[in-house]
């Protein structure tokens, strides 16, 4: 295979930039467990722009994942298999019940 076979189809090259998201979120989550480890409770404005530009990848990576969900995800219920797009939506609502709560949380803790 050529170094650029992932830019022959578009699935390929959705599927490694899905792949990639998953670099920054790693040094994002490590300059995060650093900070921790340093007892550092006032974050700096790098980690705050850091933060902002992760913030794409996160969501891309899990919006792609989610996506999957009905394809990975198989449940019976009453020993009928419950609709893939039932899945994929209660997955997209819970992922929106978490944001909702944890925002929420976060400008009352304030």
């Amino acid at each position: 295979m050529s170094p650029a076979w992932w830019l022959r189809k578009g699935h390929y090259f959705w599927y490694m930039v899905r792949e990639f998201t998953s670099l920054p979120l790693a040094l994002w989550l490590l300059w995060l467990l650093y900070d921790i480890s340093q007892k550092t409770l006032v974050q700096s404005r790098a980690f705050a722009v850091f933060s902002v530009v992760c913030l794409p990848f996160a969501l891309y990576h899990s919006y792609t994942f989610l996506g999957l969900t009905g394809s990975i995800i198989h449940v019976k219920l009453f020993d009928r298999p419950v609709s893939p797009r039932l899945i994929v939506a209660s997955m997209f609502a819970m992922w929106l019940g978490a944001s909702l709560v944890i925002g929420f949380l976060l400008t009352w803790l304030k």
